[in-house]
């Protein structure tokens, strides 16, 4: 039998046991790695006596012998192995809100790395005497966590998502310093042993300028590589066998390019380009492309991930017949470190963050499940494995390495892991809710009325249609609902925010059929779904005032439409402006679209769950919500006339062109059109996909000009002196009951309404100005206080023209200046003859 035939039986055996294994973990709701583990010392073990004893047991036999030849030399594992496991890592991470909570995850994976390794190695040099080098590097093998089993729980308990984006995004980057620190402290050590063994190498500091430039070096690396790699997938056409293919690619190159050609860091390569691709693949491939590509590589972690375990749990089983007392208090210290550094980063600096409102706050329950499942996984015994096999360093400094760092990761397995839903029950969260009960409850509740109607229509059915014996429709049962326990009555505040966590689930749903329609563009689909599970998040938190409070931040125009505005009104840059605008009007239509499909919804489905006046008030928050999108599409549609038409026109293009692709590949399966012709008729879409992918020009417009020209100060400007204006005005939000103007207040600015109403209160009458009007124009020139207190109706979109910017526009032309100078005193005597009429 060939070494081959070997091979492939011992894959086929691990695949086989790994796959079983499967089911056995969620049957005993342990985390995957545990079983797999055990597997594999098993294995090992009962290898060792096979082949040793000479045991001959046909195809089994045959199979330990293909395990024996299989195991991979421990200078492999970090080459072979890491790179899937991290890329995998980067790609199914949601970027948007990893940058939501991008601070508590620097904490978490930088600092918290740096506490760990400083810990690990003060306990364990204290515990067992070992040299304060090899201490720091064991730190930073131990340093790097596993989320899943966090994770999992996260999602049992329906906890905020930004709980589950906090430990992957922390597991992620603090495998990428750890390995860095990993490969510092191996330098170190390399270099002592190449010298005369003692002391510290010449210059530290060296060391740590090279740690910098390799990990900048990495980030740089990883990015243009998936860059590159984002320009070529969307060309590869539908093949997703070609896109999986390309990244499995980009993967290994960038590994391979930055660890030996450019000398960086590999692993750092990797997952800033797996990331890079997370945040832009969606937006460049087809939905389907991509939920293909995120299963390959879900495949392709499994793999590595169990292949990791086993082979690197068959070698732990000879390394751990070497333990001695050594290694037990070298774990039990490397235990008490880890955990030790941990819970000083989550209680001790975390809320820190959380005093500057830098990270929303965590409830304590939930910081005590990220310390105690701060497991360690597949990263730490291949970094362990490779330490084990690096002949440069003194053989008891890779046992005490190896055996230490593999003897940990089983204490974190068969004590965390085993003991976390322990940890659960302790706090508490292993229970429903009273709110969840009551829900539990009550769909339980309304699914037998709905189900006993459904018995009783069969049962009318079955009586119609024979003569003989007749089934009492009675005897189905009765259909009404079962009133609510008092202990588990709700309240109309709790029953609105389920209501309202509902409706934004179904937001993200609906965003995401659009975008499977192809009608929402790619871009958008990521900013709109993110945006609904900050939602989510609010909602849960704060109720109904969290989502008040959420509109109120998404109706104002952000800092980057604000800063594209600038740069149009103070250099005429327009291409940064016309992209904002564009994306601020995909977002108000499709808000639009969506709002008026939750209004459906929640008429069709909250009102049997909640109640009526649950659903009424949900209807008026909706509401709410619709006019303030409606008042801001107005006031960009009068500030930008026609763009919002333009917009629409593109998205209407973009869908046809979907539906006319579709009908091309259904032509083709069905024979009906040759392959040649229908490359010609994909590539003519392709031209017109190109062209309405092109932004529609930016144009102030006619209305708006006439706006303006209404002003009695502006009456005698000329054509593009009334442009230049426009140009000047700038977007201001003001919410209901704001004083937009106080009495005595300084006379700086006019202003427009472009949507909503505001209401001037004088001492004698009360004037309301609606869209189209304006007031304060004499701010513009007249030096006398504010005589008017103006307060906003309801959500109110306003033009404002401050004067220092009027003032800019009339420096340079003294007769525009002379012009208004003439009205503004003219308005000025009017003003002060009318006490006197």
């Amino acid at each position: 039998m060939t070494d081959t035939l070997y091979a492939l039986l011992a894959i086929a055996v691990v695949l086989t046991v790994v796959s079983v294994l499967v089911p056995l973990a969620e049957r005993f709701r342990l985390p995957h790695t545990v079983l797999l583990a055990i597997a594999g010392m098993g294995m090992g073990f009962l290898g060792s006596w096979i082949i040793a004893g000479g045991l001959r047991l046909g195809v089994f036999t045959d199979a330990f012998i293909g395990l024996d030849k299989l195991e991979v030399g421990t200078e492999l594992f970090l080459p072979l192995f890491l790179p899937p496991l991290l890329f995998t890592a980067g790609l199914t991470i949601d970027v948007r809100r990893l940058m939501d909570e991008i601070h508590a995850v620097l904490l978490l994976a930088i600092v918290a790395v740096l506490v760990c390794i400083a810990c690990v190695a003060g306990v364990v040099h204290l515990a067992t005497g070992m040299d304060i080098v090899v201490c720091l590097l064991l730190g930073a093998v131990v340093s790097t966590t596993d989320p899943a089993a966090v994770i999992g729980i996260f999602r049992d308990v329906g906890a905020p998502k930004r709980l589950s984006i906090l430990a992957e995004g922390e597991s992620l980057l603090n495998d990428a310093v750890a390995i860095a620190a990993f490969g510092l402290f191996m330098g170190i050590l390399v270099a002592r042993a190449s010298t005369d063994g003692s002391g510290m190498p010449a210059d530290p500091t060296s060391a740590i300028a090279v740690f910098l430039r390799e990990f900048v070096g990495g980030l740089v690396l990883g990015f243009s590589m998936a860059r590159i790699a984002i320009m070529i997938l969307p060309r590869l056409g539908e093949s997703d066998a070609a896109i999986a293919s390309v990244t499995v690619s980009l993967c290994y190159l960038s590994f391979i390019i930055a660890d030996k050609y450019i000398h960086v860091s590999g692993v750092v390569a990797v997952v800033m380009a797996a990331l890079t691709i997370a945040a832009y693949g969606p937006t460049h491939l087809h939905p389907r492309q991509w939920t293909a590509l995120r299963q390959v590589w879900a495949q392709l972690e499994f793999w590595a991930n169990c292949l990791i375990f086993v082979l690197a749990s068959m070698v732990a089983a000879d390394v751990l017949l070497k333990i001695t007392w050594l290694y037990v208090w070298g774990v039990l210290a490397v235990a008490i470190g880890a955990f030790a550094a941990r819970a000083l980063v989550v209680f001790g600096m975390l809320p820190v963050l959380e005093g500057f409102r830098l990270v929303q706050p965590v409830n304590r329950r939930y910081k005590a499940i990220l310390v105690w499942g701060g497991l360690r996984g597949a990263v730490t015994i291949v970094l362990a494995m490779v330490a084990a096999g690096n002949e440069q360093l003194p053989e008891p400094v890779r046992d005490f390495i190896a055996i230490s760092a593999v003897l940990f990761v089983l204490f974190t397995l068969f004590v965390n892991a085993t003991t976390l839903g322990l940890v659960m029950h302790l706090f508490g969260l292993d229970k429903l809710s009273r709110l969840e009960l009551a829900l539990r409850d009550r769909v339980l509740a309304l699914s037998r009325v709905n189900v006993e109607k459904h018995l009783q229509q069969i049962i009318r059915q079955h009586n119609e249609r024979t003569d003989g014996f007749a089934v009492d429709p009675a005897s189905a049962g009765d259909p009404s609902v079962e009133p609510v326990p008092p202990e588990l009555a709700l309240d109309l505040e709790e029953r609105v925010k389920i209501g309202l966590v509902t409706l934004c689930t179904r937001e993200k749903e609906l965003y995401l059929e659009l975008f499977e329609q192809q009608i929402l563009s790619r871009r958008m689909v990521a900013v709109l779904a993110a945006n609904a599970d900050r939602l989510i998040d609010t909602v849960r938190d704060k109720g109904a005032k969290g989502y008040e409070q959420w509109l109120e931040e998404i109706s104002r125009p952000d800092r980057g439409f604000r800063f594209a505005l600038w740069l149009h009104r103070r250099f005429g840059f327009e291409r940064m402006l016309t992209d904002r605008l564009a994306d601020r009007f995909e977002i108000l239509m499709v808000s639009l679209s969506v709002l008026s499909e939750l209004t459906t919804f929640n008429a069709n489905s909250i009102a049997d769950l909640l109640g009526h006046d649950a659903e009424a008030s949900l209807a008026a928050v909706i509401g709410n919500r619709q006019r303030g999108v409606e008042g801001a599409l107005r006031a960009l549609s009068l500030q930008y006339p026609g763009y919002s038409e333009s917009v629409q026109q593109r998205q209407l293009e973009r869908a046809a062109i979907r539906y006319e692709g579709a009908e091309y590949i259904r032509r083709l399966h069905e024979g009906i059109i040759s392959r040649e012709v229908y490359n010609d008729l994909r590539d003519k879409l392709a031209e017109r996909r190109g062209a309405v992918s092109q932004r529609p020009p930016l144009d102030l417009g006619l209305e708006l000009q006439a706006m303006i020209g209404r002003v009695s100060l502006f009456a005698g400007l000329d054509q593009h002196t009334i442009v230049e204006v426009g140009k000047r005005l700038r977007a201001l939000v003001a919410f209901p009951g704001e004083t937009i103007i106080k009495v005595g207040g300084p006379p700086d600015a006019m202003y427009f309404v472009a949507a909503g109403e505001v209401t001037v209160h004088t001492k004698t009458i009360v004037v309301t100005l609606k869209e189209g009007d304006f007031f304060g124009e004499m701010g513009l020139l007249s030096a006398q206080p504010r005589n008017a207190d103006v307060v906003a109706s309801g959500y109110t979109h306003l033009l404002v023209l401050y004067r220092r910017d009027f003032n800019k526009l009339l420096a340079g032309r003294p007769e525009v200046r002379a012009a208004v100078e003439k009205v503004a005193a003219q308005r000025v005597a009017a003003n002060r003859a009318e006490p006197a009429r």
